[in-house]
C-alpha cells in the first residue's frame, strides 16, 4: 500500500514538472489527494490498532507471569474490547482453574498417603522392638524379627524420602536467604562423624574461599547431608573423602568402587549400584530435584574408581 502511494506521488509530480494545462493540474492534484491522504490515514490507523493488540496480549502475558500455583488469589483478566482476546482469556482462567484443582488434589492426596503409611509403620516398628525384648523368644524368632524390623525402618525411610521430594517439586520451602554452605558442610560432617569413624575414612575439606549462596535453609542443610552420607555409604573401608569448596562451586569427591553403568543415570531416581542396604537409591535423586529447584546444577563423575559429584551455583 504504502509503496503503490510512493509511486503514485512520483507520477504526479513528475507530471507537474512538466508543461501541463490548468486542468491537467487539478487532476494531479485530486488524484494526489485522492492517494496519499487515504493513505497515510490507512497506514496510521493499522499502526495505532496493532498498538492497542500489542497492549492487551502484554496484558495477558503480565497476569500469567505473577500466576503462582499455590496462591489462593483467583486470576483476573481485564475484558478486553476485542472478541478474540476475551475468549482467549475466559479459556486460560478455566486452564488456570483446571490445573489448580488437580494440582491441590495431587498435594492433598500425597499428604494424606504419607500420614495414613506413617501411622501403621510406627505401630508395626514399635511391637516388634516390643517382641525382641521378650525372653521367651528363640534365636530363628529373633531373626526373623530382625529382618521384618529392619525391612519396616526401611520402609519408613523411603516413605520419608518420597514426602521430602514431593515437598520440593511443589515449592514447600520458602525459607530463603544467605546460608554458608562452609558452616553447613563443618556441622554436617560433624554429625556424620561416628559413621566416618567406624568406616575408618579419612576427611580433607578444602575450603580457603568463604562460600555464601542464596537458597532455602533446610534445602542447603538437605543437600549437603546428602552428599556427604553418599560419599560415606559408597566408600572403601579406610577409604577417603575429600570436599573442595571455591568460588561458585562445591566438590566432594570419595574413593569407591568401580562403576558399571553411566554415573549420570545414578542421579534419577532408584537407582543404585550397591548391595548396601541402608541404600535407596534416592539420595542423589533428591540432590538433582534441589539444584533444579534452586536453579544450580548436579555434576557427576568418575574415573577409576574416584567419584565427583559437584554443584555449580
Amino acid at each position: 500500500m504504502l509503496g503503490a502511494t510512493v509511486c503514485s506521488v512520483a507520477f504526479i509530480f513528475f507530471v507537474l514538472g512538466h508543461e501541463a494545462t490548468e486542468l491537467q493540474v487539478k487532476v494531479g492534484l485530486f488524484f494526489l489527494f485522492l492517494i496519499v491522504v487515504p493513505g497515510v490515514c490507512f497506514m496510521y490507523f493499522f499502526r495505532w490498532r496493532m498498538k492497542k493488540i500489542r497492549a492487551q496480549l502484554f496484558q495477558t502475558l503480565e497476569v500469567l507471569e505473577h500466576f503462582d500455583i499455590d496462591e489462593p488469589t483467583p486470576v483476573k483478566f481485564e475484558k478486553s474490547p476485542y472478541s478474540a482476546f476475551n475468549e482467549l482469556n475466559d479459556y486460560l482462567l478455566e486452564l488456570i482453574n483446571r490445573v489448580r484443582k488437580h494440582y491441590q488434589a495431587n498435594k492433598q492426596f500425597t499428604s494424606n498417603a504419607a500420614h495414613e503409611l506413617q501411622t501403621p509403620l510406627s505401630v508395626i516398628k514399635g511391637h516388634i522392638e516390643l517382641l525382641l525384648q521378650s525372653k521367651r523368644l528363640g534365636e530363628k524368632e529373633i531373626k526373623t524379627l530382625g529382618i521384618i524390623l529392619q525391612n519396616t525402618n526401611r520402609l519408613a525411610r523411603l516413605n520419608s524420602a518420597l514426602i521430602l521430594l514431593s515437598k520440593i517439586e511443589h515449592h514447600r520451602f520458602a525459607d530463603f536467604k544467605k546460608v554458608n554452605l562452609n558452616r553447613i558442610t563443618y556441622d554436617v560432617l560433624n554429625n556424620f562423624q561416628d559413621l566416618i569413624e567406624i568406616q575408618h575414612l579419612h576427611v580433607r575439606t578444602n575450603d580457603n574461599l568463604n562460600l555464601e549462596v542464596e537458597m532455602s535453609a533446610t534445602l542447603a542443610e538437605i543437600m549437603i547431608a546428602n552428599l556427604i552420607q553418599n560419599a560415606i555409604r559408597h566408600n572403601n573401608s579406610n577409604g577417603w573423602i575429600n570436599i573442595v569448596i571455591k568460588k561458585g562451586k562445591l566438590c566432594v569427591i570419595n574413593s569407591g568402587k568401580v562403576l558399571e553403568i553411566e554415573p549420570r543415570k545414578l542421579l534419577k531416581r532408584f537407582r543404585r549400584e550397591t548391595n548396601v542396604e541402608e541404600s535407596l537409591g534416592l539420595g542423589l535423586s533428591i540432590v538433582q530435584r534441589i539444584c533444579d529447584h534452586s536453579g544450580f546444577s548436579l555434576d557427576y563423575q568418575h574415573e577409576a574408581g574416584v567419584h565427583t559429584l559437584s554443584v555449580k551455583f
